[in-house]
């Protein structure tokens, strides 16, 4: 054998077989190698991924006995595997994520989150998968249901009065623990500017003594509500009384307010203590002539608000010896001077409706006075005005208002405009609606004579006298408003809208001046 070895052609076969060997064994690991590669190429191509959000997850535990808390209402599921497994899964939708607390006691626990009917060949991961719940005895006890409103809702000039609700006691259940913050079960109701009586169903609330809502079931969830709104205004008569001391040698012989009566506005034990708002002080400090002067009307203790807020008193005035000759002779030796085609204005128009001035659209006016005011005076310094601020939809006469220097006097062609009022076309609700069409006749168109033929910005006329209707306005229940608008002196639970002379007397900021003075 020695021998065999020593020859080197037995040598170099050895030699070339293991060669051989070397390049076999190369050849076949890359071969395996390239095989997995194509395998795995192949297996990626094939496999995917979906995820799964919004899971709903499903608690089994005794429902009649206990109460759960810390279960998420859902989950997100992420599924790999291979396509055509995850499209089917995906298109069966029979997939489930659940908790199983069947076997667990009362107290807190952190549970596995699973799921079913999903294929074996997926891999799946639930987010959150472990969660923290807590098991408690379920527990029901009676409790009262209070009403909750704001009084202060109600329209103005209304009050709202203890609530009765129905049933009176709901049945609240939920964990011992949540059942213990149980401080207030309550019926939540809104007024919404409401001017009678309302009733509504409100759905029922349990909170906490911090008014927080709680996790808890209300049976029955709503109950019957009924608050009464009833009417707290009431009409008053008035009284003035002289303050301040007029000009030298003049006596007031009159003082005489345009309005007898105001409305009231406040809580009811306060307007049963209240029967006339008297003493209204009036300033005639320096006062030399007769004239109209404007008022403010004091809020009487108690009362939330007036209406109007201001009235018109007329105060007359007697002079003695020198002056009053003085006066006389200026009167007689007064000139007269003639303006043609002066533009009659509207004043106090309501964003609710609009306004057309059908007759006449311009007035004559013959103004007299002491010569030297009248060459000074021009058509720029006189201006006509009809009032329109408590009219309603249809058509109304009103008087025409001068507006001159106090040292003239003037008289009109024409006394009295003829003015339609159309409501406008807008969104609201039924009750507004209703209102308008209710006071779309309640404003007579009646014409008035007026007082005087002649007035330097006085009212020349008494503005609708003729309508007296007892029909309910809402238009004129606004305790806002500032006309001095005389009402009826009884009590009602409705506000009634009569007009007045007041009506036809200037609005804030222009001059009332005195006739034949």
């Amino acid at each position: 054998m020695d021998k065999l070895m020593n020859r080197s052609w037995v040598m170099k076969i050895i030699a070339l077989l293991l060669a051989f060997m070397l390049y076999l064994s190369v050849n076949l690991d890359d071969g395996a190698s390239s095989s997995n590669k194509i395998l795995n190429r192949s297996s990626s191509a094939n496999t995917g991924v979906e995820t799964l959000t919004d899971v709903p997850v499903q608690v089994s535990y005794n429902e009649k006995n206990r109460i759960v808390r810390g279960v998420p209402d859902t989950v997100i599921m992420t599924l790999e595997g291979p396509k055509n497994i995850l499209a089917q899964t995906k298109l069966q939708k029979d997939y489930q994520a659940y908790i199983d607390l069947d076997n667990l006691s009362l107290g807190q626990h952190r549970v596995k989150v699973q799921y079913r009917n999903i294929s074996d060949n997926l891999n799946v991961v639930v987010k959150p998968d472990i969660v923290n719940v807590t098991i408690e005895e379920r527990d029901s006890k009676q409790f009262s249901v209070e009403a909750s409103y704001d009084k202060n809702k109600v329209k103005n000039g209304y009050e709202a009065g203890e609530a009765t609700v129905s049933p009176r006691a709901v049945t609240v259940t939920g964990a011992s623990s949540q059942l213990n913050q149980v401080a207030y079960v309550k019926a939540i109701i809104d007024l919404d500017n409401a001017s009678k009586t309302v009733t509504k169903q409100a759905t029922v609330v349990a909170l906490d003594k911090n008014l927080n809502k709680l996790n808890v079931t209300v049976q029955p969830e709503t109950v019957n509500v009924t608050i009464p709104v009833r009417n707290i205004s009431k009409k008053v008569p008035i009284d003035v009384i002289q303050e301040g001391t007029p000009g030298d040698g003049v006596n007031i012989t009159k003082l005489e307010p345009k309005t007898d009566t105001v409305k009231i506005i406040g809580p009811s034990d306060s307007l049963e203590k209240i029967d006339k708002i008297d003493n209204i002080p009036v300033d005639v400090t320096g006062i030399t002539k007769s004239k109209d002067i404007k008022v403010n009307v004091p809020v009487p203790d108690g009362i939330d608000s007036v209406s109007p807020k201001q009235i018109t008193v007329h105060v007359e005035v007697d002079k003695q010896g020198d002056e009053k000759d003085a006066e006389e002779t200026d009167a007689s030796a007064a000139e007269t001077k003639s303006f043609k085609n002066l533009p009659v204005s509207l004043t106090g128009q309501s964003s609710k409706y609009t306004y057309e001035l059908l007759s006449p659209t311009s007035v004559d006016a013959d103004v007299k006075g002491p010569k030297s005011d009248l060459d000074k005076l021009t058509k720029s310094g006189i201006s006509l005005s009809a009032n329109v601020g408590n009219l309603s939809a249809g058509e109304h006469t009103v008087p025409i208002i001068i507006n001159s220097p106090d040292s003239v006097t003037s008289t009109l062609s024409t006394k009295q405009a003829k003015v339609r009022v159309t409501a406008k076309k807008q969104s609201g609700t039924n009750d507004e609606q209703t209102d308008d069409k209710e006071t779309s006749g309640s404003t007579s168109d009646k014409e008035t004579k007026p007082d005087t033929g002649t007035g330097s910005g006085t009212n020349p006329g008494t503005g609708n006298s003729g309508d007296s209707a007892d029909k309910p306005s809402e238009e004129t229940d606004t305790p806002e408003d500032n006309t001095d608008t005389p009402t009826d002196s009884t009590e009602t639970g409705d506000d009634s809208s009569n007009q007045s002379d007041e009506n036809s007397t200037p609005v804030d900021g222009q001059t009332d001046n005195t006739s034949g003075n």
